[in-house]
């Protein structure tokens, strides 16, 4: 299912904040991801050794190469020789090491190719924190490959690390899943059914049978930590419903002004990590259920409601 934009206000941003926000690392890093998409328009071409770990590949591997010719000539003399044990530890060590340091190669470009295709598909999930959105962005564009280092860890494992961190352990956020919001929708267009089309049902018997069940199946949706950060990502990939929550948090209304301030921006950001958005959600979900029935209810004629409840006894 294609992102679609359920209205909300104007992006809009003074000459000002637009400067601000250009000279930003997050971006920065924003920019030159696109740059990058724009400048490859049938794909980006995904190197597996930058030119950094290229240069550090020139040094490291002959190295190696040269210390397991040392521990082969102990290794050749027999198993009585002195270190041979040592020797064979370490040629172990060497080979492990040297397949361990190409699958981190392999790995790193293959998510980096992932990211790109996110951004390029515009899923990128915007409930994903500042450093999560750098990171995102500065590992698709290939700036952490372009620094990237090799670094033996406790166990003489040669590993690819950005900016000393295993390449792996880089938190980038993640695509926006449409589970949540399809099965939203889904749920939402067979409520309107009910109400509204052939065979609609009043609302008693929503009340005692169709929304009971509804509850129950929604409550049984956002109770584990999954699902809660669904419900924060469906809240920030739809703008309207996070404005309607900064809103009743300030009881301000959500101008095109207003989100050009410090305290929008602090909310938007803060509440990606503070909020527990599962809290209030089957509520609000139920509200826009009920809303349909409503709408039925007041459609009627004041005759007809009577009429209804006179036969309906």
């Amino acid at each position: 299912m294609a992102n679609k934009k359920i209205g909300g206000y104007g992006l809009s941003v003074s000459n000002k904040a637009n400067e601000q926000m250009k000279s930003s690392p997050i971006q920065s890093a924003e920019q030159k991801t696109k740059d990058l998409i724009n400048s490859n328009p049938t794909g980006t071409s995904i190197a597996k050794f930058s030119n950094s770990i290229n240069d550090q590949l020139t040094q490291y591997l002959p190295m190696k190469k040269m210390e397991l010719a040392e521990l082969e000539k102990i290794k050749a003399q027999g198993s009585q020789a002195e270190g041979y044990s040592e020797a064979v530890d370490g040629i172990n060590t060497i080979e492990k090491g040297l397949i361990q340091l190409n699958n981190d190669l392999e790995q790193a470009a293959a998510k980096r190719k992932q990211l790109l295709d996110i951004q390029v598909e515009e899923n990128y999930a915007k409930s994903s924190t500042t450093e999560q959105s750098e990171n995102f962005h500065n590992f698709a564009n290939g700036t952490f490959s372009e620094e990237a280092t090799i670094q033996e860890d406790e166990m003489g494992m040669p590993r690819l690390m950005y900016g000393g961190q295993l390449y792996s352990d880089i938190d980038t956020g993640g695509e926006y899943n449409f589970e949540l919001e399809n099965l939203v929708d889904e749920e939402l267009f067979n409520t309107r059914k009910l109400a509204h089309g052939e065979g609609a049902i009043d609302i008693n018997e929503y009340n005692n049978i169709v929304r009971p069940n509804l509850e129950k199946d929604l409550n049984k949706l956002v109770k584990n930590k999954d699902s809660r950060d669904a419900v924060k990502d469906y809240m920030y990939q739809n703008p309207e419903l996070i404005d309607m929550f900064i809103s009743n948090q300030t009881g301000k209304q959500i101008t095109p002004e207003y989100k050009e301030t410090p305290e929008y921006n602090k909310l938007y950001n803060l509440n990606k990590t503070n909020v527990n958005f599962s809290d209030g959600f089957v509520d609000t979900v139920l509200s826009m259920h009920d809303a349909e029935f409503q709408k039925k209810e007041k459609t009627k004629s004041p005759l007809a409601q009577d009429l209804i409840a006179k036969y309906s006894k």
